[in-house]
């Protein structure tokens, strides 16, 4: 399964091409040709307020063996692997080493994907609602408990102001 835009060409008869969006496409779908490729199924869901399309491959040659609800089982197991590579990216930094030898990358990403775990872990057991939540918040934490052991002793940093004068 794969996402397409609107305008992408599918023919319903070999050799007459439409937009599939201008495309009349039943919920179950309708096995159509997608150019340079074969046999497959178009299906529309809304998301965000916007109509989506996606084309399924048929692997058999059978085209009532894919049925709306079985596209909705696979647009849902589709969405969790876009949400795990998002989370790892976004989240979990998984991209974001500042070593360039092959042993501390291979570290850099275990560690990576164990957070990723962990914090699922206790999204399960809902010690935490959000992954991106405990995130933002860990990090206000973070940068406030620096703030404050770096500015003891040093109140003379601190703005002060004076009232006006006119002279």
């Amino acid at each position: 399964m794969f996402a397409v835009e609107s305008n992408r060409r599918i023919s319903i008869q070999k050799g007459k091409w439409e937009q599939v969006q201008a495309l009349e496409v039943p919920e179950d779908g309708l096995e159509v040709w997608l150019k340079d490729f074969g046999k497959v199924k178009p299906f529309r869901m809304w998301l965000k307020y916007q109509q989506r399309h996606y084309i399924v491959h048929l692997p058999t040659n059978n085209p009532n063996a894919l049925l709306n609800k079985d596209f909705i089982n696979i647009h849902d197991h589709h969405w969790q692997i876009e949400q795990y590579h998002r989370a790892i990216k976004q989240v979990c930094h998984i991209e974001h080493f500042q070593v360039r030898n092959e042993q501390p990358i291979r570290n850099h990403i275990v560690a990576a994907i164990c957070s990723f775990v962990h914090l699922n872990k206790m999204q399960a057991a809902k010690m935490i609602c959000n992954i991106d939540k405990h995130q933002c918040d860990l990090y206000k934490d973070v940068v406030a408990s620096f703030i404050e052991i770096l500015s003891k002793g040093k109140s003379c940093l601190n703005p002060s102001f004076q009232a006006s004068v006119n002279a």
